[in-house]
């Protein structure tokens, strides 16, 4: 052992930092935890492998591989823990280390938990035996700490640099094992958006045909509208496209309103006032814009396919408001076909709607089926737009 080389594993701290209960329950850090899909999970040998190759490498009784929520650790992967804890392969927050690895979000080692002040009340202590631990953060793909992979010896021990070297390589296997199941799931997704899209288009196209049919005076001019709807739609779907690629796009910058009315024009029927706009003048870029484009287009498409734009005479009122950090749209529809009651179940694109506004964009989504129409309610963080926005620019002409 390297004597000069300062230890990698801080000790644990005297008591829990001052906004501990916040870093745990960060919405952010949460969202991360279930697109893991770790929690109540079966066990895995790829996680119980590395639980013991810790145990072996570094000589001690137990290895775990610990995921913590806002009140309570679940062991992906477990050995050599004794009792109901091994059974139940959870324990609540009360019985937990790694609690404070992950709201530190760096190594943490003590060597006699018997003896520390923050520790020695812990119910691992008294409950499950333990007395050195050695615990380091387990990452989700976008770097949020959500579980502390583990090293546990039932007698006081002086933790190595080379100790937290192990578990730090054996961390990162399962970061990787993470990041390479959330990429399988994401093309999965996308294959299920795609061939839910392409099912779209084909709806939303012959709706058009027919809207534009029963519009048109003779076949130029039906030939001349239905040319331009398409057009539109192919606008719409062009903002759209990069949220359904990789994420890492960052298209232009656009105002509120601009987005809103580009991607409603493909659905309304022409030379009518469908839709009222009246939002405040905020811009979006980077990711925001692909994220509401998705949310903003799935809405009128729905509308279009069962809604108010179903109809000629129906309409699809979109207001916003700017109060404190959040903005509040809302949409609402009316004069389409009557609604006798809400789905059962939520098809693909509501399902997708909410994944966008909850996950994405750290929203809400509040809709209710009334008998004249649905109305949505999207309540979206400030932070989604940017702080400085230009007046609302004009419908496109």
């Amino acid at each position: 052992m390297n004597m000069h080389k300062p230890s990698s594993a801080a000790p644990f701290p005297s008591k829990p930092l001052p906004d501990h209960e916040d870093r745990l329950s960060d919405p952010a850090r949460l969202n991360a935890l279930a697109d893991a899909r770790v929690m109540d999970t079966p066990p895995d040998e790829m996680f119980d492998r590395a639980a013991r190759l810790a145990t072996t490498f570094l000589g001690v009784p137990v290895g775990l591989a610990s995921f913590v929520d806002v009140d309570r650790q679940f062991f992906k992967a477990q050995c050599g823990l004794p009792g109901g804890a091994n059974a139940e392969r959870e324990t609540p927050l009360s019985h937990s280390f790694c609690q404070y690895v992950v709201a530190h979000d760096r190594p943490l080692a003590v060597s006699d938990a018997r003896e520390h002040a923050l520790l020695a009340a812990n119910g691992a202590v008294s409950d499950l035996g333990v007395v050195a631990y050695l615990g380091v953060p387990i990452h989700a793909p976008n770097g949020a700490p959500i579980g502390s992979f583990c090293a546990i010896d039932d007698a006081p021990r002086i933790w190595r640099d080379s100790d937290v070297e192990v578990l730090t390589d054996l961390a990162a296997m399962i970061e990787t094992e993470l990041h390479l199941r959330y990429e399988r799931d994401a093309m999965q997704t996308l294959a299920r958006e795609m061939n839910h899209r392409v099912k779209n288009l084909f709806s939303v196209v012959g709706g058009m045909i027919a809207l534009t049919a029963r519009s048109a005076d003779s076949p130029a001019d039906m030939a001349r509208d239905l040319k331009g709807r398409l057009s539109a739609l192919d606008l719409a779907h062009s903002m759209v496209s990069p949220a359904l690629a990789n994420g890492r796009v960052n298209p232009q910058g656009l105002d509120l309103h601009d987005l809103i009315t580009r991607l409603v024009q493909p659905h309304q029927m022409p030379d009518r006032a469908q839709v009222s706009l009246d939002v405040p003048a905020l811009r979006l870029s980077g990711r925001a814009v692909t994220d509401l484009a998705l949310v903003i287009h799935e809405l009128a498409t729905n509308a279009a396919k069962y809604g108010a734009l179903s109809d000629p005479q129906g309409t699809v009122s979109i207001t916003g408001e700017r109060g404190g950090d959040t903005v509040r749209l809302n949409w609402s529809e009316a004069g389409g076909p009557k609604i006798i009651a809400a789905p059962a179940t939520k098809g693909f694109g509501s399902k997708l709607i909410e994944a966008t506004v909850t996950r994405q964009m750290n929203g809400s989504l509040d809709t209710d089926w009334g008998e004249g129409g649905v109305s949505h309610s999207l309540t979206l963080p400030l932070s989604v737009f940017d702080a400085e926005a230009p007046p609302a620019a004009p419908p496109p002409g």
